[in-house]
């Protein structure tokens, strides 16, 4: 059998003493990482998705009419004609 030296022992010893803690803590952290990995992988795949549907449905042009105000002001009287005497 081989000797451990005494931190070696200690080690082990704290170790199987907070197992359930330690294994815990592991769980979570695995947990997080999947879930993280998770929600990057469904932005990138929604990025992508979305990216091509604008290509393949643009948008459609505005349809926007513009206003021309097509009498001219009445510089000329001609509008309201004023009588001079």
């Amino acid at each position: 059998m081989r000797q451990m030296s005494q931190a070696k022992v200690d080690k082990q010893k704290e170790y199987k003493k907070n197992r359930k803690k330690i294994i815990a803590k592991e769980k979570r952290k695995s947990r997080a990482v999947k879930w993280i990995g998770y929600l990057c992988l469904i932005c990138i795949i929604g990025g992508v998705g979305f990216s091509f549907y604008q290509k393949l449905n643009p948008a459609p042009e505005d349809n926007t009419s513009t206003f021309y105000n097509l009498i001219a002001t009445d510089n000329y009287g001609i509008l309201h004609p004023t009588l001079s005497e």
